[in-house]
C-alpha cells in the first residue's frame, strides 16, 4: 500500500468544549499513540482527512508531518468516530507503527462475477464482508477479490478460497463461510381451519322434541 502524507498540528487544549471549537474551525481533534510513547493530542484539517480516507481507505499508511513537533512518524488510522447524523469525522486516533513490523488490519472482500445459482432461483448471502490479515504495513491489500461465477445453488465459498498476495496471512478460520447461494424455501399453504357444524335452531328444536318423545 502506498504511503501518504498528512499535515497535523499539536494541540494543548482538551475536553469537549475545546473539541467543539476545533470542529467549528474545520479541524478534527485526534490523538497519536503507540508503544513506548505518551499519547500526543493533535488537530487535523477535516478536508485533508476526508481526502486521505477517500484515496487510501482505512488501512492507509500515513507519514504525519507534525507542525512544531520535530518528527514525522509513520502511523495508521486506528479508530475514527463519526457523527451518526451528518457522517462527519468527530475524532481520529492514529497508531504509530514501524514499517518493518507486521500489523493486523481488516480488509474488505469484493465479489466478482455473477453466481449461476442466483439465475437458477437461489438467494446470494454474503456472510463475511471483511477478513483480518497480518502483514507488513506497506503490504496491506486495499481489498481481496473473490470470484463467484461458478457458485451454484447449495454451494458456498470459504476463507480458504481467497487468493492472497505474497507475505499476507489471513487470521480468520479457513473454513469460515464468505458467501453462499441457498435455495428459496417453498411456501406451504396453511391448512384450512376446521369447521364445526352447528345445527340450525329449528333443527336443534326438532331433535330435542324427538329425544323427549323417545324418553316418554
Amino acid at each position: 500500500m502506498e504511503q501518504r502524507e498528512l499535515a497535523v498540528a499539536m494541540r494543548s487544549e482538551s475536553g469537549s468544549s475545546a473539541a467543539r471549537r476545533l470542529r467549528r474551525r474545520g479541524l478534527v481533534p485526534g490523538v497519536m499513540y503507540g508503544r513506548g510513547i505518551a499519547p500526543m493530542p493533535l488537530a487535523v484539517d477535516a478536508k485533508r482527512l476526508r481526502e486521505l480516507i477517500h484515496a487510501g481507505g482505512y488501512n492507509v499508511v500515513v507519514r504525519l508531518n507534525i507542525e512544531d513537533g520535530g518528527e514525522a512518524p509513520t502511523v495508521m488510522l486506528k479508530e475514527i468516530q463519526r457523527d451518526p447524523i451528518g457522517g462527519g469525522v468527530l475524532n481520529v486516533d492514529f497508531q504509530k507503527i514501524s514499517l518493518t513490523e507486521k500489523v493486523t488490519a481488516q480488509v474488505p472482500i469484493v465479489l466478482l462475477g455473477e453466481a449461476p445459482g442466483v439465475k437458477q432461483g437461489g438467494v446470494l448471502d454474503q456472510v463475511l464482508r471483511e477478513v483480518e490479515v497480518e502483514c507488513l504495513p506497506t503490504a496491506i491489500p486495499v481489498s481481496l477479490e473473490l470470484d463467484i461465477s461458478d457458485l451454484e445453488v447449495g454451494h458456498s465459498l470459504h476463507v480458504s478460497d481467497l487468493a492472497l498476495p505474497a507475505d499476507v496471512v489471513i487470521t480468520n478460520e479457513p473454513t469460515a463461510v464468505i458467501v453462499t447461494v441457498s435455495r428459496v424455501a417453498e411456501e406451504v399453504p396453511a391448512p384450512a381451519p376446521a369447521v364445526e357444524e352447528v345445527a340450525a335452531p329449528a333443527e336443534a328444536e326438532a331433535e330435542a322434541e324427538g329425544e323427549a318423545a323417545e324418553e316418554a
